[in-house]
């Protein structure tokens, strides 16, 4: 679905300089230190100190590293546990099933559907929302146009189109979401991307962090989406609902 020029959400989006996100989340030595994860693989080569998301994916994708070690540097950059320490904890204590899938990720051989699929429904792994295993998607995958669903990210999405794309739960994406919703997501995220003449990569990252980091200044984009969402969100969803009428 393009975006319409007119929209006035796509407008404020493309006013915003991109600049890339730089190192944030945290340190994965002291975030496994703080929820107490032991046994982690190639510990040895597990960073000290904040790394950023590119640092991410080299881990992640090098055939050479564990897969469990970029699993918890991909959830210390993420902020994984921040709110509800079993969201850190539960997760691991599922690690043989989470390696099966995070090896399979790697290799290549899946499609977004069903990389998705391999996390939700009855491969769901307590602790892993979509928020939070679409960034293993998109970090472990060779190719990376696995994006990450989360909330700005989804948001985003639905704001720019002005459609529903992604089935919300309050301010997450839903646990509803199947592999064919995130491939829907990802295909509005290519064609965005086509809109702005960048890569998917960078558009998901426009979406995920546009407009400077939370310390130094707000996230302008984030800001934007939080001040508007909840009356679009509804506004979209009435819509929906009279279109389902005329039916």
């Amino acid at each position: 679905m393009r975006v319409a020029a007119r929209n006035p959400h796509w407008i404020k989006f493309t006013s915003i300089p991109f600049a890339a996100q730089g190192t944030t989340g945290g340190n994965p030595a002291k975030w496994i230190a703080s929820f107490g994860i032991h046994n982690v693989p190639g510990i040895e080569n597990l960073p000290k100190q904040v790394i950023d998301r590119r640092q991410v994916r080299d881990i992640c994708t090098n055939p050479d590293l564990p897969v469990l070690l970029g699993y918890v540097c991909a959830m210390a950059w993420g902020g994984q546990g921040t709110f509800k320490k079993k969201h850190a904890t539960d997760p691991w204590s599922a690690r043989e099933r989470l390696q099966d899938n995070l090896k399979h990720l790697r290799e290549g051989n899946l499609t977004r559907a069903r990389a998705y699929d391999l996390f939700s429904g009855n491969g769901r792994i307590p602790g892993l929302g979509p928020s939070f295993f679409t960034k293993l998607l998109y970090f472990f995958s060779p190719q990376p146009n696995f994006y990450i669903m989360d909330q700005w990210t989804a948001k985003s999405v639905i704001l720019l189109t002005d459609q529903p794309i992604v089935k919300m739960s309050g301010d997450l994406p839903s646990a509803e979401n199947s592999g064919d919703d995130y491939e829907r997501f990802c295909r509005q995220v290519d064609t965005i991307a086509d809109e702005l003449g960048c890569t998917g990569e960078i558009a998901e990252e426009r979406m995920f962090f546009a407009g400077g980091s939370g310390r130094l200044k707000p996230r302008e984009w984030r800001s934007y989406v939080k001040q508007r969402w909840k009356a679009e969100w509804e506004r979209i969803q009435m819509l929906k609902a009279e279109m389902a009428e005329d039916t």
